[in-house]
């Protein structure tokens, strides 16, 4: 397995963690924050009818039109529904807003004009994405990390991890850590990206980790893809799921070991869920998707890092009630009882956790499994507990014990360069 690491250089392009549009950072769109730029540009443009800008402004005269974030949203530009901006847009590189003729900082992507944060020539642009078949405890997992990485391995690292805006803060605070961690109740089911426009809008934070040399700034981008979105690869083109996969710079592919066959017909667990989906025919597609889309031959190696990760993995730490249960179990001489080093990567203790999972999932799925995972140039298994319990129906009256969920992204961050 390949274990070189990435130079990471600045660039004037830039992926926007949004739209996932590769963005020229010389020819972006800026806003104005003077409070009646828009206005004074609605009433204007109304007033002489300027053909060219009569399509940013509505019908009525009143509020500059967005159809850039409109369309972005899922809306008519140029229906009642469009989004309007409260902020002057200028579509132009001048750095000057052509109302009040003040000079502009704060910049958009062009393409959902979402604001692209100080300093991403020099920080780099390295987006990680979270995928899995369906009830693969995504949503948990999602919510549970962020809090982790906030609250535990940002310090840990000397970093810190801020949230990209209000809407990331309050989506998080609102939809997934209330419920979870306050009131101590499982998160509902995702919703499919085509009935639901809070699925289309990302969790976005930064983490910048300060070294000797200068910050490292990491994104994560958190789509709470819904699983029956990953079915097949016309599905994911058909919601543009295509672009931020195959742009991502790495990947969680999540597995539910009591979904698999071969476990699930062993292990004695309470409220134990239904086998489910091949986890290899989802992993296909997802490779399918980036391959197309970044023209890759059947023999090339796909160049984007996968840390493959069983979740729900605490049932496996059970005592064996019999001879069956007890080959799909993790006994106590387990890689994953011993304890990762505190604030490094610990190479020694992944690489033994990596050989131990593959062969389990060699055994337990297939080889074809293994075979898939092995198309991609740099990959690793885990093994991960969001939640520490199985729930009693909804509740989990012993709150929420992670295990282990911080480790697949310590591993791809190392991919970035990251010691």
């Amino acid at each position: 397995m390949a274990r070189k690491q990435k130079e990471v250089t600045s660039s004037p392009e830039y992926i926007c963690p949004y739209c996932f549009s590769n963005v020229d950072l010389q020819n972006v769109h800026y806003v104005c924050t003077g409070p009646t730029c828009a206005r004074s540009f609605a009433t204007a443009t109304f007033s002489s009818r300027n053909a060219n800008d009569m399509k940013y402004v509505s019908k009525d005269g009143s509020s500059e039109i967005d159809p850039e974030k409109s369309l972005f949203h899922g809306k008519d530009p140029y229906g009642s529904d469009a989004v309007v901006t409260r902020q002057h847009i200028i579509r132009n590189s001048t750095g000057l807003c052509d109302v009040c003729r003040r000079p502009v900082y704060n910049r958009v992507c062009p393409i959902c004009h979402n604001a692209i944060p100080p300093g991403a020539e020099e920080d780099g642009n390295r987006i990680f994405v979270i995928l899995g078949p369906k009830h693969v405890g995504k949503s948990h997992y999602i919510a549970v990390l962020i809090n982790q990485l906030k609250n535990y391995v940002s310090t840990e690292f000397n970093g810190v991890l801020n949230a990209a805006n209000d809407s990331t803060t309050l989506k998080y605070r609102d939809m997934y850590y209330r419920r979870l961690f306050e009131e101590k109740r499982k998160l509902l089911p995702t919703k499919s990206f085509d009935v639901s426009e809070e699925s289309r809008e990302p969790l976005i934070y930064y983490l910048r980790i300060f070294n000797e040399e200068k910050p490292q700034v990491y994104t994560f981008a958190f789509f709470d893809t819904a699983g029956e979105d990953l079915t097949s690869s016309d599905k994911m083109m058909s919601l543009s799921l295509n672009s931020f996969i195959a742009r991502a710079a790495g990947i969680v592919y999540l597995v539910d070991p009591l979904q698999i066959k071969y476990i699930n017909s062993r292990i004695n667990v309470d409220n134990k869920p239904a086998v489910g989906p091949d986890v290899s025919d989802i992993l296909n597609n997802i490779c399918q998707i980036i391959r197309t889309n970044k023209k890759l031959k059947a023999k090339d190696k796909i160049d984007i890092p996968i840390a493959v990760s069983l979740t729900k993995s605490d049932v496996l730490f059970k005592a064996p009630e019999n001879e069956e249960e007890d080959k799909v179990l993790f006994g106590q001489c387990s890689s994953l009882h011993i304890p990762r080093e505190h604030g490094c990567y610990d190479k020694e203790n992944f690489d033994q956790i990596d050989a131990e999972l593959e062969e389990y999932l060699r055994r337990t799925v297939g080889d074809h499994f293994i075979q898939t995972v092995n198309g991609f140039a740099e990959h690793s298994f885990f093994a991960v507990s969001a939640l520490g319990c199985n729930p009693v129906g909804s509740s989990l009256p012993r709150g929420v014990s992670p295990m282990r969920v911080e480790d697949p992204f310590i591993w791809l961050l190392n991919r970035e360069g990251l010691r």
